[in-house]
């Protein structure tokens, strides 16, 4: 039997590589155990060491301990290369378990400790006998569950055993030559294994090889590498499109989730010791490039580790290391609001430009679930031309056609999009990569370039000694891609200029996969909606006061959109990043209001006899307010503005409460005694809005046993394990005046309880439903649902900057792969003349099949915290029925905006009414009225959201001697005319528009238009 790779494998792990540091001895340690938050360098190191031998097992979960190594380098060592060799545990998950930051004597940080980034250099040249002292940060991160079946669980009911064993502890000797023998042969046996075409003579190569190690003697590793030096130089054919050999870019990259299994103040420790080891190898391989995204952890270095921050800055202005992506933090694209994703490139792109002088041109955003219709076009107005990400391929019905493609959103912007296809964010840079890069490269025809982003993420420490000295050897090897090193600017650049007729995708790019990840930890999506709404407002109301309140506000948008992760917010993460969470949410949503209400004070004289109503929504509003005194009044409010609280009569219809019905004039619902919806009836329309014989407002409880990821997934099984709620344990009229009835009703199950308030009011078409529930469930999935009678093969869901629409049918598999998808604040099902919307105040989870509309509500999944969900929730949503289409008569945009931004009533000394801005046309949502960044006049975003094109004009509350357009970094671009304080612009379908509005006085708008 010849020789196998397996073998070789073996003879090089048993022989080669203990040849590398032949010499050792060992270093004496001593350790400090820090069970509680981690502290400064210096005040750690000046609390009291212990001794501490190799074996000893060191850190209770997620403690720190300081360890201190001291030795000293043989005399006969001299003119030898030293390292250190420190093993801290752990071995068995690359980026998931002990952790360590280096500092030398100095308490200077040098590089990241892991298990598979152990070798720390002392000295290229020893001069013998020479002292060596340095202290190692060690994170007792612990190992996730699906990596370690029997490891303690991510949560407080750890015992406090500690979770790892020193493993090693050693200064030796360092031979270069055995290092790149043991490179060639690892590499060599690889080539045998995956090139089958190969494999005969390659096995020879070696076999001839190891017999040189044997033979030994000097200069046995030199003889060995010669004799393999033949199967790694020969080199392939040219490359290019239709040559059948590409070139795949190597870029180094360490993805690192700004929070997931473990919490914010731990990434903080991950990017130090990541980029640390990045900046070492910089320096030792120059032909190494690195790149990076997320300007937060730039942020989190810049803060506490500067000196390692001033490194990174001297990297980035030798080209050596590439900030990309462009964004605050790699955000989740379906949850977020438009808003919040133009911030994440505001912010993003201010700290890269600032620092660095840097602006990227490409969104860098591997692993979030699913990119919405809406990203093109947000990118675009941020100067963003690309988007780079691979999480596409974990789609799990249909596989995405296309590698390289021009991504064109619902407004018709478009981006270049590429997906590598060695269909990982990971790389180890081995022949299987680069194998698998060429054989999943869908676009050959017509491109001849792909990008590998490689190196271990998540605290692996990115790229490694060990795969840079395999890319030294794997650039042009026959069998293989062409491997060359370079950078995502210089690698877009390429695709632009060589790849010709590019294919086109339209529309969402639905990840088939974590579609649970709109439902999960309900909270964190609750307070990003409120938070979001809440610092609209505060910019608004600031303008229309004349308070300058950015320096306030934009920490809270910092706090915020780190929140946005997408481990965060998809409710993915750890408990302990949900604690934190919560708190950051409180902090952006007190701060907000504070600067609101300091706001709205000033614009109303501060407290005075009358009442004013606030209106935050972009649109003008006649509705019900409460005032203190709890009386119902209706109010007209114009949109942006405020208007004092007087009593009129807009001739609405006295809300009538009966034997199982309510009718407000508008509608009439009816109920069994099951308090389950039998009738909905539209006056007006003259119609049923329910299906015949069947019952809305249904709630019904799924299992929901994901075959893979917990918080992530929903399996498209669960739709055939359900029960229907229907017991209910009370029901009653607990309000009924003119103007508004409220019926209670009360359901117990498993062992939750739901308290839900139906309320009709007068003028209204919305049918409210006020929820809250005692959620106790664990692998169950709530969902309440309304069968209507409308028929339609397509639904449309609200996105960022408008809506998409989707098939309520199955008729190809990517329409079944359709079975749960997000939305923002409503929903709606359509036929011609009638439709039916259903709103909500806080979710993001559908599903619209036939002729049912269902909302996404609670879920309880065990993994990664198992407390996911359990507790209380309060949340609202909304049956909103109309003649007419969603837009005109509907008004379902309208309704929405105003379901989730109630009017605010406060107490007033100046009553008078005002406004901060005024669009004449339908369907103009107002984004944002903010202070301009550079603190010269004023930034008004605005979108089109019904889809339509025609000419808006545009009315300020304050005065202004010009305006023009604007990218969303407010760099102004064409200048407008105006007439007084008006101006008109011309919009196309979902056209998002940033406008500056400069010269005027920044004083407060009292009586404004």
């Amino acid at each position: 039997m010849g020789l196998t790779a397996d073998q070789v494998r073996e003879f090089a792990a048993s022989v080669i590589r203990p040849a590398v540091h032949p010499d050792r001895v060992p270093l004496e340690v001593a350790a400090l155990h820090l069970p509680g938050e981690p502290c400064p360098a210096r005040e750690a190191v000046a609390g009291v060491f212990s001794p501490f031998r190799v074996g000893d097992r060191w850190g209770g979960m997620w403690s720190t301990t300081w360890f201190r190594f001291r030795g000293r380098i043989p005399p006969e060592w001299a003119g030898r290369e030293v390292a250190a060799l420190v093993h801290l545990g752990g071995a068995r998950s690359v980026g998931f378990s002990a952790e360590g930051l280096v500092f030398d004597s100095g308490l200077r940080p040098v590089q990241g400790l892991h298990h598979e980034h152990r070798e720390v250099p002392v000295s290229p040249a020893a001069r013998g006998g020479e002292p060596v002292e340095f202290y190692v940060e060690a994170a007792a991160n612990p190992i996730p569950r699906w990596h370690v079946r029997d490891w303690p669980r991510l949560d407080p009911d750890y015992d406090g055993a500690p979770l790892y064993a020193l493993e090693q502890a050693e200064l030796a000797s360092w031979d270069r030559a055995a290092e790149a023998l043991w490179f060639d042969v690892r590499l060599a046996a690889d080539l045998a294994e995956r090139l089958p075409e190969r494999s005969a003579e390659v096995l020879e190569a070696l076999g001839e090889c190891l017999s040189e190690v044997v033979s030994g003697g000097p200069g046995a590793a030199g003889r060995a590498r010669a004799a393999l030096a033949p199967v790694l130089s020969r080199p392939g054919p040219g490359t290019g499109p239709g040559t059948g050999r590409h070139t795949v870019v190597g870029v180094g990259h360490a993805h690192i989730d700004s929070a997931w299994l473990w919490p914010v103040r731990e990434t903080r420790r991950k990017c130090a010791r990541t980029f640390a080891n990045q900046l070492r190898l910089l320096e030792r391989y120059p032909e190494h490039h690195f790149v990076c995204s997320q300007a937060v952890q730039y942020q989190w270095l810049k803060d506490g580790y500067p000196d390692l921050f001033e490194q990174v800055r001297a990297a980035v202005a030798a080209g050596r290391w590439e900030p990309v992506g462009g964004m605050w933090v790699e955000a989740d694209s379906n949850i977020p609001s438009g808003e919040s994703l133009v911030r994440q490139f505001v912010h993003g792109k201010r700290f890269f430009l600032a620092e660095f002088g840097v602006e990227p041109a490409e969104m860098w955003i591997p692993d979030v679930f699913g990119y919405s219709a809406a990203l093109p076009q947000i990118a675009a107005s941020a100067g963003v031309t690309a988007l780079i990400t691979q999480k596409m391929s974990w789609s799990d019905t249909n596989e995405f056609p296309h590698s390289t493609f021009v991504w064109e959103g619902h407004d018709g912007s478009r981006v270049l999009a590429h997906f590598p296809p060695a269909d990982t964010y990971n790389g180890e840079m081995s022949v299987a990569d680069l194998l698998t890069d060429a054989g999943h490269f869908k676009d050959a025809d017509r491109s001849g370039l792909t990008l590998y982003p490689y190196g271990y993420g998540d605290g692996g420490g990115g790229p490694t000694a060990h795969m840079l000295e395999a890319a030294r050897r794997l650039g042009d090897l026959e069998g293989l891609p062409r491997l060359e090193i370079g950078s995502v600017g210089r690698f877009l650049e390429r695709v632009r200029t060589e790849d010709a007729d590019l294919p086109v995708w339209v529309g969402e790019l639905y990840l088939e996969a974590h579609r649970a990840t709109s439902t999960t930890h309900a909270d964190v999506k609750l307070a990003n909606r409120r938070a979001e709404e809440a610092l609209r407002a505060a910019e608004m109301w600031s303008v229309g006061a004349g308070l300058e309140s950015s320096g306030r506000l934009d920490p809270l948008w910092k706090l915020l959109l780190l929140n946005q992760f997408h481990d965060i917010i998809p409710g993915s993460s750890i408990g302990w990043v949900y604690r934190d969470a919560a708190a950051d949410h409180a902090a952006v949503l007190a701060g907000a209001e504070a600067v609101a209400g300091e706001a709205r004070d000033r614009i109303v004289g501060g407290s005075g006899p009358e009442l004013v109503a606030f209106n935050p929504s972009s649109y003008d509003r006649c509705e019900l307010v409460e005032l203190p005194d709890g009386r119902l009044e209706p109010v007209t409010v114009p949109g942006c503005g405020w208007a004092p609280v007087r009593p009129e009569e807009p001739g609405w219809a006295p809300v009538e409460v009966g034997d199982g019905f309510m009718d407000n004039g508008v509608l009439r619902v009816a109920w069994d005694d099951q308090g389950l919806l039998t009738s909905v009836w539209d006056h007006r329309a003259g119609r049923e809005v329910l299906a015949e014989g069947e019952r809305g407002n249904l709630f019904q409880l799924h299992e929901d046993h994901p075959r893979a990821f917990d918080a992530w997934d929903v399996d498209r099984e669960y739709l055939e394990r359900f029960a229907d709620l229907t017991a209910l344990d009370s029901m009653e009229v607990v309000e009924q005046r003119r103007r508004r009835a409220d019926l209670r009703l009360t359901r117990r199950f498993g062992g939750s309880t739901l308290t839900q308030v139906m309320r009709l009011s007068a003028g209204s078409r919305r049918i409210e439903f006020r929820t809250e529930v005692d959620w106790q469930e664990r692998h169950r999935f709530l969902k309440v649902a309304f069968p209507v009678a409308v028929r339609s093969a397509r639904a449309t869901y609200e996105i960022q900057h408008g809506h998409i629409e989707r098939p309520t049918v199955e008729n190809t598999s990517w329409d079944v792969a359709r079975f749960e998808v997000w939305a923002h604040r409503w929903a709606h099902l359509g036929e011609p003349g009638y439709g039916v919307a259903l709103l909500n105040d806080c979710k993001y989870g559908y599903d619209i099949r036939g002729h049912t509309l269902r909302l996404s509500l609670l879920r309880g999944p065990g993994y990664p915290d198992p407390d996911a969900d359990r507790g209380h929730h309060r949340f609202a949503y909304a049956l909103l029925p109309h003649p007419g289409d969603l837009r005109a008569d509907g008004r379902v945009v309208e309704e929405a905006e105003a379901f989730n931004l109630p009017l605010e009533v406060r107490p007033a000394s100046v009553p008078g009414p005002g406004r901060v801005m005024a669009v004449d046309r339908p369907g103009v949502s107002v984004e944002a009225v903010k202070w301009a960044d550079d603190g010269d006049g004023v930034v008004v975003r605005l979108c089109e959201v019904h889809g339509s094109r025609g000419r808006a004009t545009v009315t300020a509350g304050f005065d202004f001697a010009s305006v023009h357009t604007a990218d969303v970094l407010e760099r102004r671009r064409d200048r407008l005319d105006a007439d007084g304080r008006s101006f008109t612009i011309a919009l196309r379908p979902f056209e998002l528009v940033t406008l500056r509005l400069t010269g005027g006085p920044a004083a407060r708008i009292v009586g404004g238009s």
